[in-house]
């Protein structure tokens, strides 16, 4: 796709996204309800697919869980509604109570604040004085008076203002219920609507949406709910006021990101300060929510979430104040079931790739790319941190076949295309090349007893007898790659060189007389490998035709059956990619190799 195509792209992209958002802010009436919907769908699915397998009836089975479904929440809301009714009447009790805990409070600062109040009312006394006084008026004041209201106008005026939430409750349980019904038929609808071509994709994409949000919605409910419980009973052990109403909003408030928790704490934290008299019941109460946060945080969440929503932190922080600027405190609440379902959207489906790469958790770059990046600015202690990362995640082989390899590449193809300086790709080779000695350095700090481990281990000797010479065909690259694979070969028992590209100047006759090696490895990383490997494995073969010569044409996995054909004729005896598959060649030549010996003449 070239650059006015990707433009034209992206501007049709941007257009529809802000079209989205409009269409959804202007029609909230009935997206809200819809999304609300839509949330408890894939929370009440797997129970209606539960009760099925047990041979109940579809309708039945719907019925049943909607019915439990909304008994529990709007039991749970007639508890919170009762509980509040019972503070809202206790409040004038608690009123003395705070004022005198807010007195103490002042005084325990030296009354530096009652002072800066005073000093704040007298400045506000003189601006008072010195500002003229108004022109008194003798124009009567009108006062307006409401007439009585009759009994529809004040049962509208008691009623009226809970018409529009429980219009919206009874959407909801429409939405819901149609739902859970004709789950299967919206499945297929949807697919049709993204097109036959794309069956596959949108039924993976349905599929890992509804176990990511069913998942994160069953197992928070579980966390909120264990948490709900538990504040109820410590705050009730504690004497707070009201702690089954502080339990409730415990488990409402823990399903919106970042703000719920302080909430939840915030309101029976203030509320013990407001009763007692002594410190130590607040700092109790908020003890109590810190270790419960810590207890879910640290340990509940990491162990049943298991691989989590697959939504970035980030990302996530921004969906909630978009969420929440959209539709207010309901969109605050349903920004992650509805930000996970657009990263599984973009995952599965090519045309909103883009939302998986601005909101998941899995990283825009490869690993490869990565380290280059980190490389080409320049910033060597995070490359340094990134090969540790990899390194403790896989084996040294894994890294240099899958990473540093690859990233070598790329620095290649870049000098190549007159995209990098010299000086630039000089520094990232020789990056690359400490990082080649200092693997050298700790498999031969690691050699002393090595022997002994592995014949108690049971792995083979034989290949452990070799020497390989490991050549570069032609340049620094070349040489980067030719040292690395020579610290993989010396961490399997191998006595393994890597000759430099100043060290053939002087011959590869006392080159190779010098190593006796058994195996000869040409190390060429593209692009432009093919025809210096061939021209160095002519020579080779030329000085030495009973040395077998092993070609490494790194990372070249889509030209390599063409460019067998060309370096075979020329004296390779095997013609390889990477290095594991090197080091698996070398080790399946024969035992027994006959001495390299110069031809003569």
């Amino acid at each position: 796709m070239n650059s006015a195509a990707q433009v034209s792209h992206g501007f049709f992209v941007l257009l529809t996204v802000i079209l989205v958002v409009v269409v959804l802010r202007a029609a909230e009436e009935v997206f809200i309800p819809l999304a609300l919907a839509l949330l408890l769908t894939f929370l009440l699915a797997p129970v209606v697919h539960r009760l099925q397998s047990w041979g109940i009836n579809r309708i039945v089975a719907v019925a049943l869980t909607v019915a439990i479904a909304f008994s529990v929440i709007g039991g749970l809301a007639f508890v919170v509604f009762d509980q509040f009714t019972q503070l809202v009447e206790e409040l004038p009790r608690y009123r003395m109570q705070l004022r005198a805990n807010l007195a103490d409070l002042r005084s325990a600062f030296g009354g530096n604040v009652g002072d800066t109040r005073k000093a704040v009312e007298q400045i506000t006394e003189e601006i008072k004085r010195a500002a003229p006084s108004a022109p008194t008026s003798d124009v009567p004041r009108v006062q307006i008076v409401e007439p009585e209201m009759n009994p529809a106008e004040a049962l509208w005026a008691l009623l009226g203002p809970l018409v529009a939430p429980l219009g919206t409750a009874a959407l909801v349980v429409v939405f819901v219920v149609f739902m859970l019904l004709r789950l299967a038929d919206l499945r297929e609808r949807f697919i049709r609507l993204l097109g036959p071509r794309n069956l596959h994709a949108t039924t993976e994409a349905l599929s890992d949406a509804a176990s990511r949000v069913s998942r994160f919605l069953v197992m928070q409910t579980m966390i909120n709910g264990g948490q709900g419980i538990a504040v109820a009973i410590g705050l009730t052990l504690i004497g707070v006021p009201n702690a089954v109403l502080w339990g409730a909003m415990t488990l409402v408030l823990r399903f919106i990101p970042y703000v719920g928790p302080w909430l939840a704490a915030a309101m029976p934290i203030a509320l013990s300060f407001a009763v007692f008299d002594d410190w130590t019941y607040p700092l109790m109460t908020a003890a109590m929510f810190v270790v419960f946060e810590l207890i879910s945080n640290t340990v509940l969440e990491p162990w049943l979430y298991g691989s989590g929503t697959g939504v970035s932190s980030l990302a996530l922080l921004v969906a909630a104040a978009f969420w929440t600027w959209l539709w207010g405190a309901v969109g605050l609440f349903l920004a992650v079931p509805l930000t996970v379902c657009l990263v599984v959207l973009g995952k599965y489906i090519p045309q909103l790739e883009f939302l998986h790469v601005i909101l998941g958790d899995q990283p825009a770059l490869e690993p490869h790319q990565r380290l280059y990046e980190r490389l080409l600015v320049g910033n060597r202690d995070e490359a340094d941190d990134l090969i540790e990362q990899y390194l403790g995640e896989h084996s040294l082989i894994e890294v240099c076949d899958q990473v540093i390899v690859p990233a070598i590449q790329l620095a290649e193809e870049a000098f190549e295309q007159d995209m990098i300086e010299p000086a630039r790709r000089q520094e990232i080779l020789e990056r690359m090349d400490d990082w080649a000695e200092d693997f050298a350095e700790t498999q031969s700090a690691a050699e002393p007893g090595k022997e002994e481990e592995k014949e108690e281990e049971g792995e083979p000797t034989a290949f452990a007898g070799r020497r390989v010479l490991c050549i570069p065909a032609s340049d620094h690259a070349d040489e980067v790659c030719a040292r690395l694979l020579a610290a993989l070969l010396v961490q399997r028992g191998v006595d393994a060189r890597a000759a430099t590209v100043a060290g053939q100047r002087g011959g590869l006759s006392d080159l190779v007389d010098g190593v006796k090696p058994d195996v000869i490895v040409v190390s060429a990383m593209p692009p432009n490998a093919v025809a210096r490997a061939r021209h160095l494995c002519r020579r080779i073969r030329t000085r030495f035709p009973r040395l077998p010569i092993v070609v490494g044409l790194w990372n070249a996995h889509g030209t390599l059956a063409g460019s067998r054909e060309r370096l075979e004729p020329a004296g390779a005896t095997r013609v390889v990619a990477q290095f594991g598959e090197c080091i698996d060649t070398i080790e399946t030549l024969p035992a027994a190799l006959p001495s390299a010996e110069p031809a003569r003449a």
